[in-house]
């Protein structure tokens, strides 16, 4: 045993290695961040000059991974504390991210979001600020890809949203999605896709449906950037005693992630449901986010976004000359990061946030907003 330890070491490592690739890692995340910034958000009880407040969010996740495994999971609570008026709020988010990789050919992927928040301005989604109420919403999606030929993916999916005014009287709105869509690899670079959409659209006990199809086309410019474009015609099918009709359905995106310089660039028209405030919505978006590393420790960053609303199915083409009871709004802001450390980072950002326009609500909704933050953000592990 004495003369033969190498052998059975390297016996132990062989018969070792194989269950400890197949082992799944666990590893526990935490992030803390600390802000102080300046909001004139007029709605927040500042006299009318606005007021500096202080927001501690406290992030916990956990990760996990293996040969097949990608999870990623967090919740945060986001506690801000107004120095005028002594006002207090404590806001939560949580989410999950999941993709398995259960055959050389089949893949599953999960994502699922829920907010609940005394600001409506900070969800994820524009168009859901239209009150100065807290609003809770949620979102989640499943899809299952099948690599049927070589070149030849087909994925089905499903989409569900929640969203709920929290007020007295308020109904939750929702949207039920499932869609099934085939992409063909073209060449190297471009891929041709085939899609059908149904929606499912509930707001206080009444049902709305459309049924869409679309063609799509992504085609990879550079090794990082990818451009995709999706059109086709969306008929709704309105409650009774409303009007349906047909609906263009058109979605542009270009995005490119490199080692120094990130860009996503989108825009569209949609029908949309779950607002917290009618069934279904027709929706003008565009968005734009640049990332740019300029060291390890030197970054900024920026963000653009518009959105147009009105109710479905826009009939005689009203979203483009314009018609009452159409909200509209637009969302900017920037910053810069440097990083510390490993484990440490300081930022600047400023916000701007604006809402013009009627609601689907009884009165006119004034969002505008200017915030001016520097934060500290500390992750310990």
């Amino acid at each position: 045993m004495k003369g033969n330890w190498k052998k059975w070491l390297l016996a132990g490592l062989m018969f070792g290695a194989p269950a400890a690739q197949a082992a799944t890692v666990w590893e526990p995340r935490l992030r803390l961040t600390a802000e102080e910034r300046f909001d004139d958000d007029l709605r927040l009880g500042g006299g009318g000059t606005g007021q500096l407040m202080t927001k501690v969010t406290p992030r916990l996740g956990l990760e996990a991974k293996d040969a097949r495994l990608t999870l990623d999971s967090f919740y945060a609570a986001d506690l801000l504390m107004r120095h005028g008026s002594g006002r207090t709020t404590l806001d939560h988010r949580g989410g999950l991210e999941a993709r398995h990789q259960m055959t050389r050919r089949l893949r599953l992927d999960t994502a699922i979001q829920v907010f609940r928040v005394t600001d409506p301005s900070s969800l994820p989604r524009d168009g859901l600020a239209r009150s100065t109420l807290p609003t809770f919403f949620t979102q989640a999606t499943l899809g299952v890809t099948n690599r049927v030929a070589e070149r030849l993916d087909v994925r089905a999916g499903y989409r569900f949203e929640a969203v709920r005014i929290i007020d007295v009287g308020q109904r939750a709105g929702y949207a039920h999605t499932p869609s099934i869509e085939g992409w063909y690899r073209a060449t190297r670079r471009l891929s041709l896709g085939l899609e059908y959409r149904y929606q499912g659209l509930l707001y206080e006990g009444s049902l709305s449906q459309s049924h869409g199809a679309a063609l799509g086309l992504r085609y990879r410019l550079t090794r990082p950037t990818t451009f995709t474009v999706r059109a086709g015609p969306v008929r709704y099918l309105a409650p009774v005693g409303q009007q349906g009709g047909w609906v263009p359905r058109v979605h542009v995106e270009l995005q490119r992630e490199g080692e120094m310089f990130d860009v996503g660039v989108s825009t569209g028209h949609d029908l949309v449901g779950a607002n917290g405030f009618t069934n279904a919505l027709w929706a003008d978006y565009a968005s734009v986010m640049l990332a740019r590393r300029f060291t390890q420790k030197f970054s900024l960053f920026g963000a653009a976004s518009f959105f147009r609303n009105g109710q479905a199915p826009s009939l005689d083409w009203a979203v483009f000359r314009g018609a009452p009871r159409v909200s509209q709004g637009y969302a900017v802001s920037g910053g810069v990061e440097y990083r510390i450390d490993r484990r440490l980072s300081a930022q600047g950002a400023v916000d701007r946030i604006a809402q013009v326009g009627l609601a689907d609500s009884a009165s006119a909704v004034d969002l505008t907003r200017n915030v001016f933050a520097v934060r500290l953000v500390v992750t310990p592990w």
